[in-house]
Parts: C-alpha cells; structure tokens; sequence
C-alpha cells in the first residue's frame, strides 16, 4: 500500500497537493514547508505577516528574471505590502525561508539561495533559514571589524516574534525532535569520509558520538545547565577545546556504559575507546549536524529505524527477529499505565521493547524511573541489544542483565509492580530440567477428577517437560507483589485449548489473579519475532492469597476484545498501513499533516476505559482523561468460572459475538445440532483400492461451492474420511475454514464422493426439514461466520470448532416469505448443480434482515 495523502497549510487551508513525491519514498517540498510554518507560528509570528513564493529582485532583459524564495515573513501583514516595488518590499522582510525536501542539494542550497537571500535584505536585523528532512538552521549577519558576514547557526538561535537574535549557548530546552535521525547520523558518516576512510572506524566514531550525545542530554535534561556538546561552528572555541569537550563527555558516557557495550564485530576491538582520535575540526563540522537535535524524545518510530540500522551497522545484528510493531508495545503498557513509585520488570526481555516503552511513559512522571527498570535475558546477544535499545530511548542507567529468569525464580518473588513480558512460547519450547521444574507449580501436572472443578481434588504428578511460555506466565505472577500487574502475551491456545495442560494453567491463573482484560491481536502480529500464531495479552492482578478454586472468586467484571488491525502488514517484510477515506480512497491526515495508521488500538482503549473494569481495576484509568464507566464492554468471571473448560479466549467473550447472538435470540431461532445430526468420520465407509472415487480437498471448495478430483481407493490419502450422500451439508471445522461449506448434490448418488478431514458432516433431521432454507441461508452469512471463529479454540489458523462449540451455534428463523421461497427453489438447485448463494444471502440480509447485517473482518487475520 502506498502513502500519498493531501495537505493542509495553516496559512492556506487545505491545498492539491500531496505529502509524499511520486515515488512515495521521500515527503514533499510542500510538506516540509508546511513543518517550517508551524514553527514559525509557534515563535509568534503573526499568521497575515506569511507569504509563499517571493519574488525577491528581477534581473536580465526587461526584468524577466527572478530570484525567488519560499516562504517570507514581512514586519507587517502581507496585504500592506502588496503594492510596494521589490526595494520597498525587501526592507520589510524579517524572515527569507529556503525549503527543501530532503538534504541532497543543502550546502549548493545554502551558498545559491539562502546567503544570497539575505544579502538582498538590507536591514541587519533581517534573519534566513533553511529547512529539511535533516537540518533546520538559521542565517544572520554579523558586523566583524569592516566587514559583514554571514553566519549559519542552530535553529534554537531563531528569536520569537519581535525580539533579535542572540548567540547563546544551547540548553537542553532547545534542542528539538529530529523526524529522520538515520539520515541525519548517515550524513555524519558522509561527512567523517574525509577523515577515516575505513567504514568499521567511521562507525566507531558514530558509537562514541552517540554515546557521548546520549550522556550529555540525560544529564542535563532535568538541569537549566547549558550542554557540553554544542554547535562549535559558531562559538569561538580552538579545535583541541573541543577534542576536550568531547573526550571528556565520553569518558562520563563510558563510565555508565562500557561495561554493557559488546566489542565491535568488525574490528574485534571495544566498540568504544574513551578518546576520540579524529581531529578538533572534524568534531566541530559534526557539531553543527547534531548540537541541536534532541535524541532522547525522538517519536518511537525514528528511534526504532535508527536503533536497527544502527545496530546492524555496528554489531552485524540482524534485529529483524526482534521486530515487534512498537504501538503494539505500547498499547499494552497503557494498559499497565506505570506510575510513580513503580518498580517493573522483564524477565525475557528481548530487545526491551516492553522496558523502552515502560521507561518513556513513566519518565514523564518520575524522571528516575530508569532506576527502577530491571530486564533479564538468557542470552548475552539480546541483553547487549537491549542496553543499547534503552540507551538510545534515554536511560540513564541500564538494569538489564544476563541471567536465567526461570531457573532463578525463587531470587525474585514478590518484588516488582508490573511484571511485562513476551515469553518464548511454542509446543517446541520446552524446559526439561527437573531441577527448575520442581519450584514451579505448572511443572507437574494437576489431574482432574471430575469435570466440576468445586468438586474436585487435585491430584498432581511430575512431568517431563512444560512449556516454557507457560513458565514463564507462573514466574510473573510470583515475581509480582500482591496487588501487582501482570501484562503477558501468550498463544490463544493457552485460553482455550482443552488439553489439561492448558486447563491446568488457566485454573492456576483464575486462583492466583484477578483477570482484568485480556485483547487479541490478528494472526502474525508477532510473526517477526517467531511467534506465527495468533495471541493476545493477558492484564492481571495478583490476589494478596490464593484462592482453593477459581468457582470461590468474588464477582468482577473482566474487559474482552480484539486489536483487528495493528497498522501493519507483517506477513513479509513488515509496511506500515494507513486509513483511506471510504468514499474516495484518499489517505486520511491527523492535525499534524501525518497519515493516520490503519489500527484499531485506540478504539479498544476508549472502549476500556468506559467499562466497568476500571471500577473494579482503577489502577487502569489512573490519570486518563474522560475515563468514566458509561457504555464500555465487560463479562463477568462468573460467566467465565461456571464454564466447565474455563475458557478466556478474548474471541468467545468479545463484545462483537455476544451482541450478535444476543440479536439473533430476540427471533425465532434453533441450535445447529437440534437442527442436524452430527455424522462420526468413515462412518459407512471402507475404501476399495481398485475402485474410483470422487475426492474433494479443502482447495476444492469455493464458499459453497465444490470441485473433486477422480481417485482410485489406493490414492487416497488418510485424511479421506466422510463418505458422502445426497443433501449432506459439510462445514468447516478450522478457523482458517469456516468460510466453506458445501451441500452435496447428485455427485454423491452414485456412492463414492469423499470429503477430506477438517470438515463436520451433517444431516439434517427429518422432523426439522423446514428449517434447511434457514440453515442455508445462514451457512451463506457473515453471522455464521462470527460464530465460528468466536468459538474456535487454539493458536492458530488451525483453531477448531469443537463438536460441543457447534451446539452454541445458532440458526435465526427467516420471516420473510419471498426470501424462504427463493431459498427453496436454491436449495433445489444445490443438489443439482453446486452454485454460490453468497450474493443472494448478503443482499437480503441488507434489505430484510439488517439487525444481522455483520461487518465483514478488515483483514483474513482479524479473529472475529
């Protein structure tokens, strides 16, 4: 999908033109323009004093040339000035703006257009700038003996409206956000060419550079002290002064962070010396690129492009396994909404993603919450990743560590506020070791007698092996204090499988918890970092005791939904998507002039925060603006405890497939099964190896619809399994399937139509033949299909439709006459010719039936 949505200026309104070049690749001249504006309202510069294409002097044969300048800004409002000649109107320009979209051209642009711009303006006071996608400076002039010259500095130099510029030295209040910090540190390296031409030393350099750059704005973020590292280009200090600056904010940065720097791959040397041995004028040129940006607040996004180039770079790690998209993380930890005072923890961190994420919200509130971030990791590579991801978002004092998070448990009970974690989870991962299964509860299996847990007794046993990712949902749990929060992703296998390993780990949760949301995410959301199974967040809080039974739970309300879109494609190589306006496709803009990520996290959180969960969890909407119980979703744990499998599936428990069965119940309706017969597999069935068979495969059905391929008995392969007749109707049973179903027709009269596994074969009872066009018609709608996919259990697209799921599925009664006639004379058809009713079931639904007009899913990956 490509970017490419129109703009709006502040001084013009809403213009033709759009926020990305033709390629896509790069924004707009008139983007950046539109940036340059902004800022220059913010300074106070009056709105009717702009104008936009300049002409600031005419030349050559009759005046036909020009030499023109992007945006001015007059002492008084541009209609004043309208009718002056080009002298007159030059005396009253303040501000001559150059703007280009990217840096390619910026020194040519500089020396061509700005200098010369300024030049035209005859008053001293008068100011130039140029802008782009890397640098932001202002031009003045100053008066230096007997002659004038022109000097380029940072943009923090630019005075407000009505005040002059003044040469200061940059605090960090000056410094601003860079949207392109990756170019911005790729132009540092083009630039240090000149002075080592071997790449592993250039990207020595860079490390020491950010280190010391990283160093100077913590430790002057919360101080009125003006930086060390500032633009030298413009400030009068001799080069070995600014060797000494920067070798001495480095040896600081180096105290705090060399011993969690790994030796650089290229060179085999630490990745970091503690002098920097390039020249003082080398270090002054890359002053002026970096003095005044400010790295610690860049946006999420700029950080994590630049973090995994950077790393690639310098330490040939390829962090593409790590990827996450990072407002998934956030997401998630705006649920946990850290606060002052708490202390937080991962304990398979990663790349800290969860730990970034942490310390940036809670920093805002509690500038020494980098002191209370802990992470642990069994791998060395991702603790280095690690401390260098939270370098870079700003913490000042990196408690990530090497350790064995399980094998340690025991070291860190009831420690942390909130526990945040992705564990390594998969039927793959699994921990062997006794001597770490023994402290774990989940490390022996509780067998069940009975299937009503009140009245049960557990019995448990050792087992082989667990599943790590199970582990690790125990281990945050004691490693919370009573009354912490626990956010953990997990596989919806651990929610809803019947197995009873994950009937047990469901159990141990309702009795050492309370459950207070639990969001699914669409399939392949965690792809990048190895999970190709669809998940969802668990938010817990740890009860003060344990109780005996789930069944004993006091009453409270628990929020259920479903993230269907997170904005990115990232079956492949990971794309950002963007919302289009429905009716003309054009891409939508937020206030910023920024298209809007295609995610519905936003929605979910406003829907949190008017539910009745945070009465019940108030830690949830600490702090949030307009959170108030109004119309938000909730189930009760009730409902969840008095199911015999404790399910807590985010898809059987969403607010989507409650309302719609909840509307179906108002009319007359019947359950499938009390509609059909469920047929066992190979019932009837015995293949002959010589004989011909009509197979039909999965592929083979399209909606309702079916094909099949001519077999002889020794062909077919083991998932053969239904043997079909006439008027059977087969329904997928997968999660991937429910999609198709297929009425068997006259193919099967002659005794040897077979249909592969994976589909339930049912035969309609013969006291409830008038309810096929109801059945029909249903197998055809968008509410069958919710149906199914809210009740399929499991991790992944192979999540089934249980037997005992397929008696919750419910048949809405057809009222309409003209409708059941038609679907009479299909069915008719069916049996004969196999043909789509699709089509025919969604347009009556929207003309007749609209209470059950279901929104079709935004993608194949959305659960429900």
């Amino acid at each position: 999908m490509t970017t490419n949505p129109l703009l709006y200026c502040p001084i013009r309104g809403q213009l033709k033109v759009r926020a990305k070049a033709k390629n896509n690749l790069k924004f707009t001249e008139e983007k950046r323009r539109i940036d340059c504006i902004k800022f220059l309202l913010g300074k106070g510069y009056p709105k009717e004093n702009f104008k936009i294409e300049t002409t600031l002097v005419k030349f050559g044969n009759k005046g036909r040339n020009s030499f023109r300048t992007d945006l001015v800004i007059f002492d008084v409002s541009a209609e004043e000035v309208e009718q002056l000649s080009l002298e007159l109107l030059r005396e009253h320009i303040l501000i001559a703006a150059e703007i280009k979209r990217d840096n390619k051209t910026a020194s040519e642009a500089k020396e061509t257009q700005v200098k010369p711009a300024l030049n035209w303006l005859s008053d001293l006071r008068s100011l130039a700038l140029y802008w782009d996608d890397i640098e932001q400076k202002v031009f003045y002039k100053s008066i230096q003996g007997n002659k004038q010259r022109i000097i380029e500095a940072p943009l923090a130099y630019l005075p407000d409206y009505g005040s002059s510029i003044e040469v200061v030295k940059l605090r960090y209040a000056d410094l601003r956000i860079s949207p392109n910090l990756l170019d911005l540190f790729k132009k540092v390296e083009d630039s240090l060419h000149h002075y080592c031409a071997d790449r592993s030393e250039r990207y020595q350099v860079l490390l020491q550079i950010l280190l010391a750059k990283i160093y100077d704005e913590n430790s002057h973020k919360y101080v009125s002290d003006t930086l060390a590292i500032q633009d030298f280009s413009v400030l009068g200090y001799s080069d070995q002064e600014i060797v000494e600056i920067f070798n001495k904010t480095l040896k600081s940065s180096l105290e705090i962070y060399q011993f969690y720097l790994p030796p650089s791959k290229a060179s085999g040397r630490p990745s970091a010396p503690d002098e920097f041995y390039i020249s003082g004028a080398a270090l002054r040129d890359i002053s002026s690129t970096i003095a005044s940006v400010n790295m610690l607040e860049s946006s999420p996004e700029v950080i994590q492009n630049f973090y995994m180039y950077f790393a690639k770079e310098i330490y040939k790690w390829d962090l593409a396994q790590y990827f996450t998209p990072y407002e998934v993380i956030d997401f998630i930890v705006k649920i946990a909404n850290p606060h002052f005072g708490d202390t937080i923890k991962d304990p398979a961190c990663g790349s800290a993603d969860f730990l970034v994420s942490a310390y940036r919200m809670g920093v805002r509130q509690d500038p020494k919450i980098g002191d209370r971030v802990w992470g642990s990791d069994n791998s060395r590579n991702a603790v280095e990743i690690s401390v260098l991801n939270m370098l870079l978002n700003g913490d000042g004092k990196s408690n990530i560590k090497e350790e064995d998070s399980l094998a340690n448990i025991l070291q860190y009970e009831n420690q942390y506020t909130i526990m945040l974690c992705n564990p390594p989870f998969g039927t793959k991962i699994k921990e062997k070791r006794s001597e770490v299964l023994m402290h774990f509860d989940l490390g022996k299996q509780v067998l069940f007698a009975d299937t009503e847990l009140e009245n049960e007794k557990r019995k448990e046993k050792k087992v082989k092996y667990q599943e790590s990712g199970i582990l690790f949902v125990e281990l945050c749990v004691r490693q919370a204090r009573p009354g912490g929060r626990i956010a953990i992703i997990v596989p919806n296998g651990y929610l809803g499988n019947r197995s009873q390993r994950y009937k047990s780990l469901r159990e141990w949760i309702l009795r050492h918890t309370k459950i207070a949301c639990v969001v699914g995410f669409p399939r392949f959301t965690f792809k990048k970092s190895g999970a190709d199974v669809s998940a969802s967040v668990l938010i817990l809080e740890k009860r003060n005791k344990p109780l005996s039974e789930p069944s004993q739970t006091e009453d409270y309300p628990v929020y259920f939904n479903l993230v269907d879109s997170v904005g990115w494609d990232i079956t492949k190589k990971a794309k950002k998507l963007y919302r289009r306006d429905s009716q003309t496709g054009e891409f939508l803009l937020n206030e910023e002039n920024e298209p809007i990520l295609d995610a519905t996290f936003e929605e979910v959180l406003a829907d949190l925060y008017r539910s009745p969960v945070i009465d019940a969890f108030p830690w949830i909407a600490r702090g949030i603006e307009g959170a108030g119980v109004n119309d938000g979703w909730s189930v009760s744990i009730k409902t969840i405890t008095r199911n015999s499998d404790l399910i807590i599936d985010p898809k059987r428990w969403c607010r989507k497939y409650y309302e719609l069965i909840s509307r179906i119940q108002l009319g007359s309706h019947s359950s499938l099964l009390e509609i059909c017969d469920l047929i066992e597999e190979r019932r009837g069935f015995k293949k002959q190896k010589s004989s011909i068979y009509k197979y039909v495969e999965i592929q083979d059905i399209n909606g309702n619809s079916y094909d099949y391929k001519l077999l002889k008995g020794w062909e077919l392969p083991s998932r053969a399994r239904h043997l079909a007749q006439k008027g059977d109707i087969f329904l997928g049973s997968i999660w991937s399937s429910v999609n198709k179903w297929f009425m068997a027709g006259k193919e099967a009269e002659s005794g040897n139509l077979i249909v592969t596994n994976g589909f339930y074969r049912l035969q309609v009872k013969p006291n409830m033949q008038e309810w096929l066009p109801d059945l029909i018609f249903a197998l055809s709608s968008e509410f069958y299909r919710v149906q199914m996919r809210a009740l399929a259990t499991g991790s992944d697209g192979l999540a089934e439709i249980s037997p005992e799921d397929l008696r919750q599925i419910i048949i809405p009664k057809i009222n309409d006459s003209a409708i059941r006639t038609k679907m009479q004379s299909l069915i008719q058809v069916l049996l004969e010719e196999p043909a789509s009713l699709q089509v025919f079931a969604t347009r009556s639904i929207q003309d007749s039936m609209q209470t059950l007009d279901v929104p079709s899913r935004p993608s194949n990956y959305a659960q429900v």
